[in-house]
């Protein structure tokens, strides 16, 4: 091998070991769940919106909500089977426990899920007293400069 060709193989493999070095950022705005008859007047009128920066295969998500009937609970990141679809947890956020607050925290993630946050199809979800299965939810979008 030629001392070029040395220099390139190990420019390559320096590269490769130290994986992925880019970022990308996505938003959200975060609306009421679906609701039925007994639940509407506990998620109608809450509203948020979260960013995201994906660091190599970390996600970390902040954001802010308010106006919600009731405390909130927990929070989430979503995966579904595109956008709009409702889906399993992949991570555990972290809230502000009331009804008007903060979202906040990071999640590794796989390649799979990456492709799905490509896709549009990973969402944020903030449960709260009177809507345990779901008070807000917004689905990460590539944020538009």
């Amino acid at each position: 091998m030629t001392r070029q060709g040395r220099a390139v193989a190990v420019a390559a493999a320096l590269l490769l070991a130290c994986g992925p070095a880019w970022a990308a950022d996505y938003e959200a705005q975060m609306d009421p769940a679906p609701f039925d008859a007994t639940t509407r007047a506990d998620i109608l009128g809450s509203i948020g919106q979260v960013s995201a920066t994906l660091n190599g295969n970390v996600l970390t998500v902040n954001g802010s909500f308010r106006d919600m009937t009731s405390p909130a609970t927990a929070a989430s990141l979503r995966v579904g089977l595109m956008k709009g679809v409702l889906g399993e947890a992949i991570g555990t956020l972290t809230v502000t426990r009331t009804s008007q607050g903060t979202v906040s925290g990071s999640v590794q993630l796989t390649p799979a899920q990456i492709e799905a946050l490509n896709r549009e199809a990973v969402y944020v979800r903030v449960d709260s007293e009177k809507a345990p299965e779901g008070n807000l939810q917004g689905w990460l979008e590539a944020k538009r400069n």
